[in-house]
Protein backbone atom coordinates (compact mmCIF):
# COMPACT_ATOMS: atom_id res chain seq x y z
CA UNK A 1 0.00 0.00 0.00
CA UNK A 2 2.02 2.94 -1.36
CA UNK A 3 5.18 1.85 0.42
CA UNK A 4 3.70 1.74 3.92
CA UNK A 5 3.40 -1.35 6.11
CA UNK A 6 -0.32 -1.54 6.90
CA UNK A 7 -1.71 -4.83 8.17
CA UNK A 8 -5.36 -4.64 7.20
CA UNK A 9 -6.18 -8.02 8.71
CA UNK A 10 -4.76 -6.96 12.07
CA UNK A 11 -6.74 -3.71 12.07
CA UNK A 12 -9.91 -5.54 11.11
CA UNK A 13 -9.39 -8.17 13.82
CA UNK A 14 -8.82 -5.43 16.44
CA UNK A 15 -12.15 -3.82 15.58
CA UNK A 16 -14.19 -7.02 15.20
CA UNK A 17 -12.82 -8.74 18.33
CA UNK A 18 -13.96 -5.78 20.43
CA UNK A 19 -17.33 -5.55 18.82
CA UNK A 20 -16.77 -2.14 17.27
CA UNK A 21 -19.33 -1.43 14.56
CA UNK A 22 -18.67 2.25 13.77
CA UNK A 23 -15.16 3.72 13.66
CA UNK A 24 -13.45 6.98 12.78
CA UNK A 25 -10.26 6.93 10.69
CA UNK A 26 -7.96 9.88 11.33
CA UNK A 27 -4.86 10.50 9.22
CA UNK A 28 -2.63 13.38 8.12
CA UNK A 29 -3.33 14.55 4.54
CA UNK A 30 -0.38 12.62 3.11
CA UNK A 31 -1.97 9.38 4.31
CA UNK A 32 -5.55 10.05 3.23
CA UNK A 33 -5.25 7.68 0.21
CA UNK A 34 -4.23 4.92 2.65
CA UNK A 35 -7.08 5.92 4.99
CA UNK A 36 -9.51 5.43 2.11
CA UNK A 37 -8.10 1.94 1.48
CA UNK A 38 -8.39 1.01 5.16
CA UNK A 39 -11.96 2.32 5.08
CA UNK A 40 -12.81 0.20 2.05
CA UNK A 41 -11.43 -2.94 3.70
CA UNK A 42 -13.35 -2.36 6.94
CA UNK A 43 -16.60 -1.56 5.13
CA UNK A 44 -16.33 -4.86 3.24
CA UNK A 45 -16.04 -6.56 6.63
CA UNK A 46 -19.22 -5.02 8.00
CA UNK A 47 -17.74 -2.09 9.91
CA UNK A 48 -19.13 1.39 9.25
CA UNK A 49 -16.37 3.97 8.71
CA UNK A 50 -16.21 7.75 8.81
CA UNK A 51 -13.01 9.48 7.64
CA UNK A 52 -11.89 12.51 9.64
CA UNK A 53 -11.17 15.48 7.37
CA UNK A 54 -9.57 17.76 9.96
CA UNK A 55 -6.06 18.09 11.32
CA UNK A 56 -3.85 15.25 12.48
CA UNK A 57 -0.60 16.85 13.61
CA UNK A 58 0.67 14.00 15.78
CA UNK A 59 -0.21 11.43 18.39
CA UNK A 60 -1.15 14.35 20.63
CA UNK A 61 -3.97 15.27 18.22
CA UNK A 62 -6.49 12.45 18.49
CA UNK A 63 -10.06 13.17 17.35
CA UNK A 64 -11.83 12.22 20.58
CA UNK A 65 -14.25 15.15 20.39
CA UNK A 66 -15.43 14.20 16.91
CA UNK A 67 -15.74 10.50 17.74
CA UNK A 68 -17.75 11.25 20.88
CA UNK A 69 -19.97 13.73 19.08
CA UNK A 70 -20.79 11.16 16.38
CA UNK A 71 -21.14 8.36 18.98
CA UNK A 72 -18.54 6.21 17.26
CA UNK A 73 -17.08 3.14 18.93
CA UNK A 74 -13.39 3.63 18.19
CA UNK A 75 -10.69 5.56 16.33
CA UNK A 76 -7.99 4.32 13.96
CA UNK A 77 -5.24 6.93 14.16
CA UNK A 78 -2.75 6.71 11.29
CA UNK A 79 0.86 7.83 10.92
CA UNK A 80 1.90 8.29 14.54
CA UNK A 81 2.88 6.22 17.55
CA UNK A 82 0.93 6.26 20.78
CA UNK A 83 1.34 9.55 22.64
CA UNK A 84 -1.36 9.48 25.32
CA UNK A 85 -1.38 7.05 28.23
CA UNK A 86 -5.16 6.62 28.31
CA UNK A 87 -7.75 6.77 25.56
CA UNK A 88 -11.00 8.70 25.92
CA UNK A 89 -12.24 6.59 23.00
CA UNK A 90 -10.61 3.20 22.16
CA UNK A 91 -7.82 4.00 19.69
CA UNK A 92 -5.67 1.89 17.40
CA UNK A 93 -2.40 3.54 16.37
CA UNK A 94 -1.58 2.49 12.82
CA UNK A 95 2.00 3.74 12.50
CA UNK A 96 2.38 3.23 8.75
CA UNK A 97 6.08 2.40 8.76
CA UNK A 98 8.04 2.33 5.51
CA UNK A 99 8.61 -1.03 3.86
CA UNK A 100 11.58 -0.11 1.64
CA UNK A 101 14.93 0.47 3.43
CA UNK A 102 16.72 1.55 0.24
CA UNK A 103 16.33 5.34 0.78
CA UNK A 104 17.91 4.93 4.22
CA UNK A 105 20.73 2.80 2.82
CA UNK A 106 21.42 5.42 0.15
CA UNK A 107 21.48 8.17 2.75
CA UNK A 108 23.97 6.19 4.78
CA UNK A 109 26.48 6.43 1.94
CA UNK A 110 26.51 10.21 2.35
CA UNK A 111 26.88 10.25 6.12
CA UNK A 112 30.59 9.47 6.00
CA UNK A 113 31.26 12.62 3.96
CA UNK A 114 28.96 15.03 5.83
CA UNK A 115 29.95 13.92 9.32
CA UNK A 116 33.64 13.53 8.65
CA UNK A 117 35.68 14.42 11.73
CA UNK A 118 33.13 13.12 14.24
CA UNK A 119 33.23 9.71 15.86
CA UNK A 120 30.51 9.38 18.52
CA UNK A 121 27.06 10.17 17.09
CA UNK A 122 23.68 10.42 18.81
CA UNK A 123 21.13 8.98 16.37
CA UNK A 124 17.35 9.43 16.28
CA UNK A 125 14.79 8.28 13.69
CA UNK A 126 11.15 9.14 13.14
CA UNK A 127 8.78 6.25 13.69
CA UNK A 128 8.35 5.51 9.95
CA UNK A 129 12.03 4.47 9.66
CA UNK A 130 12.39 2.57 12.94
CA UNK A 131 12.05 -0.89 11.38
CA UNK A 132 15.52 -0.32 9.91
CA UNK A 133 17.19 1.20 12.99
CA UNK A 134 19.55 -1.71 13.69
CA UNK A 135 20.59 -1.95 10.06
CA UNK A 136 21.30 1.78 10.01
CA UNK A 137 23.38 1.58 13.20
CA UNK A 138 25.39 -1.31 11.76
CA UNK A 139 26.04 0.77 8.65
CA UNK A 140 27.31 3.64 10.77
CA UNK A 141 29.68 1.32 12.63
CA UNK A 142 30.98 -0.01 9.33
CA UNK A 143 31.79 3.59 8.39
CA UNK A 144 33.88 3.94 11.55
CA UNK A 145 31.33 5.81 13.68
CA UNK A 146 30.24 4.97 17.20
CA UNK A 147 26.44 5.46 17.19
CA UNK A 148 24.31 5.90 20.31
CA UNK A 149 20.52 5.84 20.59
CA UNK A 150 18.15 6.71 23.40
CA UNK A 151 15.89 4.24 25.17
CA UNK A 152 12.09 4.63 25.33
CA UNK A 153 11.01 7.44 27.64
CA UNK A 154 7.72 9.25 28.20
CA UNK A 155 5.89 9.83 24.92
CA UNK A 156 8.76 8.21 23.00
CA UNK A 157 7.65 4.59 22.82
CA UNK A 158 10.59 3.06 20.97
CA UNK A 159 14.35 2.83 21.17
CA UNK A 160 15.90 5.42 18.88
CA UNK A 161 12.65 7.33 18.30
CA UNK A 162 12.29 11.11 18.04
CA UNK A 163 9.26 13.37 17.80
CA UNK A 164 9.20 17.00 16.74
CA UNK A 165 8.48 17.95 20.35
CA UNK A 166 10.44 15.30 22.28
CA UNK A 167 14.14 14.40 22.28
CA UNK A 168 14.83 13.63 25.94
CA UNK A 169 16.63 10.28 25.45
CA UNK A 170 18.99 11.83 22.88
CA UNK A 171 19.64 14.88 25.04
CA UNK A 172 20.59 12.50 27.83
CA UNK A 173 23.53 11.38 25.65
CA UNK A 174 25.00 14.90 25.56
CA UNK A 175 28.14 13.94 27.48
CA UNK A 176 29.06 10.97 25.30
CA UNK A 177 28.39 12.18 21.74
CA UNK A 178 30.28 14.55 19.46
CA UNK A 179 27.25 15.39 17.30
CA UNK A 180 23.68 14.36 16.53
CA UNK A 181 22.06 12.92 13.41
CA UNK A 182 18.26 12.98 13.19
CA UNK A 183 16.76 10.96 10.32
CA UNK A 184 13.38 12.13 9.10
CA UNK A 185 13.35 15.76 8.00
CA UNK A 186 14.81 19.17 8.75
CA UNK A 187 11.73 19.77 10.90
CA UNK A 188 12.66 16.89 13.20
CA UNK A 189 16.33 17.81 13.31
CA UNK A 190 15.66 21.47 14.08
CA UNK A 191 13.70 20.64 17.22
CA UNK A 192 16.76 18.92 18.63
CA UNK A 193 19.24 21.54 17.41
CA UNK A 194 17.38 24.25 19.36
CA UNK A 195 18.02 22.33 22.60
CA UNK A 196 21.69 21.44 22.33
CA UNK A 197 25.01 23.13 21.69
CA UNK A 198 26.32 20.00 19.93
CA UNK A 199 26.48 20.04 16.10
CA UNK A 200 23.21 18.64 14.79
CA UNK A 201 22.44 17.26 11.33
CA UNK A 202 19.11 16.38 9.73
CA UNK A 203 19.04 13.51 7.24
CA UNK A 204 16.08 13.14 4.87
CA UNK A 205 15.97 9.77 3.07
CA UNK A 206 13.43 11.11 0.56
CA UNK A 207 15.53 14.07 -0.63
CA UNK A 208 18.83 12.30 0.08
CA UNK A 209 20.12 15.44 1.82
CA UNK A 210 22.03 15.77 5.08
CA UNK A 211 21.76 19.32 6.40
CA UNK A 212 23.85 20.93 9.12
CA UNK A 213 21.47 23.04 11.20
CA UNK A 214 23.80 25.48 12.95
CA UNK A 215 23.10 28.49 10.74
CA UNK A 216 19.34 27.90 10.81
CA UNK A 217 19.39 27.77 14.59
CA UNK A 218 21.46 30.91 14.86
CA UNK A 219 19.12 32.87 12.58
CA UNK A 220 16.03 31.47 14.25
CA UNK A 221 17.17 32.38 17.75
CA UNK A 222 17.98 35.90 16.59
CA UNK A 223 14.42 36.16 15.26
CA UNK A 224 12.95 34.68 18.44
CA UNK A 225 14.75 37.26 20.58
CA UNK A 226 13.22 39.99 18.45
CA UNK A 227 9.74 38.59 19.11
CA UNK A 228 10.47 38.59 22.84
CA UNK A 229 11.18 42.33 22.59
CA UNK A 230 7.88 42.77 20.74
CA UNK A 231 6.09 40.87 23.51
CA UNK A 232 7.60 43.21 26.10
CA UNK A 233 6.05 46.21 24.31
CA UNK A 234 2.61 44.57 24.04
CA UNK A 235 -0.08 45.45 26.57
CA UNK A 236 -2.82 42.88 25.83
CA UNK A 237 -1.69 39.24 25.73
CA UNK A 238 -3.67 36.18 24.66
CA UNK A 239 -2.72 32.87 26.27
CA UNK A 240 -3.55 30.08 23.82
CA UNK A 241 -5.08 26.98 25.40
CA UNK A 242 -5.52 23.98 23.10
CA UNK A 243 -8.36 21.48 23.30
CA UNK A 244 -6.23 18.80 21.62
CA UNK A 245 -5.89 15.99 24.20
CA UNK A 246 -2.09 15.89 24.21
CA UNK A 247 -1.72 19.68 24.25
CA UNK A 248 -4.37 20.63 26.81
CA UNK A 249 -2.33 22.46 29.48
CA UNK A 250 -4.94 24.25 31.57
CA UNK A 251 -2.79 24.81 34.67
CA UNK A 252 0.08 26.19 32.61
CA UNK A 253 -2.24 28.58 30.77
CA UNK A 254 -3.77 29.90 33.98
CA UNK A 255 -0.33 30.28 35.59
CA UNK A 256 0.94 32.27 32.61
CA UNK A 257 -2.14 34.50 32.64
CA UNK A 258 -1.52 35.29 36.32
CA UNK A 259 2.17 36.05 35.81
CA UNK A 260 1.44 38.31 32.84
CA UNK A 261 -1.15 40.23 34.81
CA UNK A 262 1.32 40.63 37.67
CA UNK A 263 3.57 42.35 35.12
CA UNK A 264 0.85 45.02 34.63
CA UNK A 265 -0.40 43.67 31.31
CA UNK A 266 -3.93 42.63 30.35
CA UNK A 267 -4.34 38.93 29.59
CA UNK A 268 -7.08 36.54 28.50
CA UNK A 269 -7.00 32.79 27.90
CA UNK A 270 -8.03 31.98 24.31
CA UNK A 271 -9.26 28.44 23.65
CA UNK A 272 -8.23 27.00 20.27
CA UNK A 273 -8.23 23.74 18.36
CA UNK A 274 -5.94 24.39 15.42
CA UNK A 275 -3.89 27.58 15.83
CA UNK A 276 -4.76 29.50 12.66
CA UNK A 277 -2.99 32.77 12.06
CA UNK A 278 -5.95 34.31 10.19
CA UNK A 279 -8.13 33.87 13.30
CA UNK A 280 -5.49 35.22 15.67
CA UNK A 281 -4.90 38.28 13.51
CA UNK A 282 -8.49 39.40 14.14
CA UNK A 283 -8.22 39.12 17.92
CA UNK A 284 -7.40 42.36 19.80
CA UNK A 285 -4.28 40.90 21.41
CA UNK A 286 -0.92 42.35 20.47
CA UNK A 287 0.97 39.15 21.35
CA UNK A 288 0.27 35.55 22.29
CA UNK A 289 1.65 32.82 24.53
CA UNK A 290 1.66 29.27 23.16
CA UNK A 291 0.75 26.45 25.57
CA UNK A 292 -0.22 24.03 22.76
CA UNK A 293 2.42 22.41 20.52
CA UNK A 294 5.81 24.08 21.06
CA UNK A 295 6.59 23.82 17.35
CA UNK A 296 3.84 26.32 16.52
CA UNK A 297 6.07 29.11 17.82
CA UNK A 298 8.87 27.95 15.53
CA UNK A 299 7.10 27.04 12.30
CA UNK A 300 4.06 29.37 12.32
CA UNK A 301 5.50 32.57 13.78
CA UNK A 302 6.31 34.41 10.56
CA UNK A 303 2.81 33.93 9.15
CA UNK A 304 1.25 35.34 12.33
CA UNK A 305 3.33 38.53 12.56
CA UNK A 306 2.32 39.01 16.20
CA UNK A 307 4.72 37.48 18.78
CA UNK A 308 3.79 33.87 19.64
CA UNK A 309 6.06 33.02 22.56
CA UNK A 310 6.95 29.73 24.18
CA UNK A 311 6.49 29.64 27.97
CA UNK A 312 10.22 29.92 28.66
CA UNK A 313 10.45 32.86 26.25
CA UNK A 314 7.74 34.53 28.35
CA UNK A 315 9.94 33.90 31.38
CA UNK A 316 12.71 35.81 29.60
CA UNK A 317 10.33 38.65 28.68
CA UNK A 318 9.21 38.90 32.32
CA UNK A 319 12.85 38.86 33.57
CA UNK A 320 12.44 35.56 35.41
CA UNK A 321 15.31 33.90 33.54
CA UNK A 322 17.96 35.20 31.16
CA UNK A 323 18.02 34.40 27.44
CA UNK A 324 21.45 32.81 27.83
CA UNK A 325 20.11 30.41 30.47
CA UNK A 326 17.61 28.74 28.17
CA UNK A 327 18.88 28.82 24.58
CA UNK A 328 20.49 25.65 23.24
CA UNK A 329 19.26 23.76 26.33
CA UNK A 330 16.29 21.41 26.92
CA UNK A 331 14.65 24.22 28.92
CA UNK A 332 14.03 26.21 25.75
CA UNK A 333 11.09 24.12 24.50
CA UNK A 334 9.88 23.00 27.94
CA UNK A 335 6.16 23.58 28.32
CA UNK A 336 6.49 25.03 31.80
CA UNK A 337 7.44 28.31 33.42
CA UNK A 338 9.54 28.95 36.56
CA UNK A 339 7.70 30.47 39.51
Amino acid sequence: MSGYRIDLEEVGEWAKSRGFRRVLIQAPPGLWPEAARVSEFLEKNGIEVIIHGGSCWGGCDVAYLEAKSLRLDAIIHMGHSRFLERDEVPTYYLECRYMDPEPLRSLLRKVGERLDGFRSIGVGLTVQWLDFLDEFLTGLRNLGFEPHVGEPMGVLRYRGQVLGCSYHPLLGLEEVVDCYLVVGSVFHGLGLALQTSKPTYAGDPHTQKIVKLEERVRNLLKSRYGHIQGFKRARRIGVLLSVKPGQRRVKLAMKLKKLIEEADKVSEVVVVDDVRENYLQDLPHEAFVNTACPRLSIEDQERLRKPLLLPMEVAVALDRVSWEEIIRTPRYMAMEIPL
